[in-house]
């Protein structure tokens, strides 16, 4: 019985243990929130921001449900988002890695284009942040009225698939 026990209590602890090790393997990410780029007369209609911000969600949901070990954007970063232009970070991919400094191995940028009133365009890049490069750029295309929940979450899944894929790539190298 007492070798029953101490069995036990080694798989325990080493199931404490085991995932912090693997974790520490997995890369860090940091997925910035979308944004919206419109260029439509009419920018940043209250629909086109609450599609944004479910697109923005449901990306960050589906990473993490996917394993991606996610990390926080920091106050840099963050800064940028808010007193720049839409596509400011996704423009200066150098800036935007310096930015995220040692917080993340890898940053996501994803600019949604609102080039007219029947399409958005959810642009995707993942940088290194170490070498400062864009090692995924992706995009794909919302073609939805602004009341489709579903579409936009597929985009979604979508976009996530594409970085986890990308993700496994790398690791395999």
């Amino acid at each position: 019985m007492k070798r029953l026990l101490n069995a036990l209590m080694c798989i325990c602890l080493l199931g404490a243990f085991l995932p912090t090790s693997l974790a520490a393997q997995t890369p860090r990410v940091m997925a910035l929130d979308v944004q919206l780029d419109d260029r439509t007369g009419i920018p940043d209609a209250p629909e086109e921001i609450e599609r944004i911000r479910l697109l923005t969600e449901s990306f960050k949901k589906a990473l993490a449900a996917s394993g991606i070990a996610l990390v926080p954007a920091n106050d840099k970063l963050k800064a940028a988002q808010a007193t720049q232009s839409a596509t400011y970070l996704f423009d200066n991919v150098e800036h935007a890695a310096e930015l995220a400094g040692d917080d993340a191995d890898y940053l996501i940028i994803v600019v949604a284009l609102k080039p007219t009133y029947l399409f958005v365009y959810p642009r995707l890049l993942m940088i290194d942040v170490k070498t400062r490069k864009v090692v995924l750029a992706k995009a794909t295309q919302l073609e939805s009225s602004w009341s489709d929940q579903n579409t936009t979450i597929n985009n979604a899944n979508r976009l996530a698939e594409f970085v986890k894929a990308k993700l496994v790539e790398l690791a395999g190298k």
